[in-house]
């Protein structure tokens, strides 16, 4: 595994893993956490006039990829509580 591999996986799982209580506690303003950050990365990601490198780039990915990731674990869990709502 490369080094590029190695820092993208690594932090992909720390940004995970920063959110999974979060996820739990409180999904709603996680989601609207998540976006935003997420719209920030997708313009970070594209304006790379400087040169970041390819390392950096990979952590842009991964970040992007983690904040995917989390958005999905947010949206199923806010709709596992509307039809726990709607059958309780």
């Amino acid at each position: 595994m490369s080094l590029i591999d190695k820092k993208y996986d690594e932090t992909l799982a720390n940004i995970v893993g920063y959110y999974e209580d979060k996820i739990v506690t409180d999904p709603k303003a996680t989601l609207v956490l998540v976006n935003q950050e997420l719209e920030s990365q997708n313009v970070r990601y594209g304006n790379d006039w400087t040169g970041r490198g390819v390392v950096m780039d990979a952590v842009i990915a991964a970040t992007i990829s983690a904040l995917e990731i989390v958005r999905s674990a947010c949206e199923n869990k806010l709709g596992n509580n509307n039809t726990e709502k709607d059958n309780g």
